[in-house]
């Protein structure tokens, strides 16, 4: 029941977060809630694919750091906010209509793209909340998911 919660407050942020990349980056257009919800889903898509990266990047960042509740942290901030980074430029990719070169692919293309970006970062480590509350706590990294 606490996964489908939380794939469900994942799900309306990353649309929500969508809708207003849609609103901003494109033309107006009559589908964009239903266009908002399928890039949600793609999002919460990407974010299981990205969650296995994460998964074992943080397991080698935990090695190195140590066990506690600040490594937890550290570690959760060094591998969850450059992944969702990434997440959120591919996102970026999809739904702002200009191409662009790779490094500004990374980088954005104006600082409402880069703008943008960040707070999809912050949405998604705000839909987090619910998960560490059920787990009582428990920052989810590496080493608490083996």
């Amino acid at each position: 029941m606490v996964a489908l919660l939380y794939a469900a407050v994942k799900l309306l942020a990353y649309s929500f977060w969508s809708c207003l990349g849609l609103r901003n980056f494109r033309p107006p257009m009559n589908n964009l809630y239903s266009r908002s919800l399928f890039y949600g889903f793609l999002r919460l898509l990407m974010g299981l694919f990205f969650g296995v990266c994460i998964w074992m990047i943080s397991t080698v960042v935990l090695a190195h750091v140590g066990y506690g509740l600040p490594q937890n942290i550290l570690t959760y901030a060094l591998v969850y906010f450059p992944v969702r980074w990434i997440e959120w430029s591919i996102m970026a990719a999809l739904i702002v209509p200009e191409s662009f070169p790779f490094v500004q692919w990374i980088s954005g293309t104006s600082p409402r793209d880069r703008n943008w970006r960040l707070g999809g970062v912050v949405i998604s480590c705000l839909a987090d909340i619910p998960l560490i509350v059920s787990l009582g706590g428990v920052i989810p990294t590496g080493r608490f998911l083996c």
